[in-house]
């Protein structure tokens, strides 16, 4: 007979493990380790970085171009109002609170238009006018325009801004002849230009002037 040899328990117990894959002391390892959990968070945090900087930059965005709509909207309506004006503009001297006679058309000494117009009325009341007395002044970084109810002898009521952040501005009138003129020096009092120009310089944006034609329905007379 062929003597077996004696198997002990603990090789036994070797063999079982190799045969099943495992070790003695269980199966293997499937979580993360500290490095691959640093490396995770790292990634995390470089996206989630990544997503506030381009929520900024878009909230940013929107709040620019919330603001430009709005200088866009402010200047289409200052452009209405004083085109209007122009329309409506006389040809027609008048007189001030105290009776002395004014031009058709005055310009200076802190009064950038002043001028009589004539405005519809649908229910005259008694005693109402259809002639208004109109001022647009810049006063600190404000265009403003004043309306008396009436042409002579009234004063101005109180100015209402039309246009904010206005650093300075320019005109220019056109007479008759074509020729621009940076001052108006009628030869009549009841004279008007055919055209006005007005540039308008924006503060914080001086390099970028705006610049305004209107027509003047009684000049040129």
């Amino acid at each position: 007979m062929i003597p077996h040899s004696p198997v002990y328990p603990e090789r036994r117990r070797e063999a079982a493990s190799k045969g099943s894959g495992q070790t003695e002391f269980g199966c293997h390892s499937t979580g993360f380790t500290l490095v691959e959990m640093m490396v995770a968070l790292f990634i995390f945090g470089m996206i989630a970085t990544a997503s506030v900087v381009l929520l900024r930059q878009s909230v940013e965005a929107e709040a620019r171009s919330a603001v430009r709509l709005e200088e866009m909207g402010d200047l289409r309506r200052f452009s209405a109002i004083m085109a209007q004006d122009m329309t409506l503009m006389l040809p027609r001297p008048s007189r001030d609170s105290l009776g002395s006679d004014r031009v058709a058309l005055m310009s200076g000494d802190g009064l950038l238009l002043g001028f009589s117009r004539q405005v519809p009325q649908i229910d005259p009341q008694p005693g109402s006018s259809s002639l208004q007395r109109v001022e647009w002044a810049l006063t600190d970084g404000q265009l403003n325009r004043a309306i008396a109810s009436k042409a002579d002898g009234a004063e101005t009521g109180a100015p209402v801004a039309i246009l904010n952040g206005i650093e300075s501005a320019r005109l220019r009138f056109r007479d008759k002849q074509g020729v621009w003129q940076t001052d108006w020096r009628p030869q009549r009092t009841d004279e008007l230009p055919i055209a006005i120009e007005l540039t308008l310089v924006q503060q914080g944006n001086g390099a970028r002037p705006l610049t305004f034609e209107f027509l003047v329905a009684g000049g040129g007379g």
